[in-house]
């Protein structure tokens, strides 16, 4: 995980050779209300939230894609397995 001199929020390593492929889905608005807990740097065309909501965690990807945002969202764990897949994330070993 690097940050910036000029941002605040973390960047995302860059991937590693032998990463972790995670399975991303488009959302599914399954509940009222998410609260982003942590968010990479929004100056990279790619950002990642983690994100709590209903009792879970889950990681939320959102790329610019010209005039568009693409959204994409993992799976749902615990807290602490969604704690794991964030730090996995920010160190490049999980994409």
């Amino acid at each position: 995980m690097t940050t910036q001199p000029d941002c605040l929020s973390p960047h995302v390593d860059a991937r590693l050779h032998s990463y972790f492929h995670l399975t991303w889905y488009r959302p599914t608005h399954a509940e009222d209300r998410s609260r982003v807990v942590a968010w990479t740097c929004d100056c990279q065309d790619t950002v990642y939230e983690l994100c709590h909501a209903g009792g879970q965690g889950y990681l939320r990807r959102m790329t610019r894609e010209d005039d568009a945002v693409i959204v994409h969202e993992t799976h749902r764990w615990t807290f602490s397995k969604t704690d794991d897949w964030w730090a996995g994330l920010l160190v490049g070993l999980v994409r």
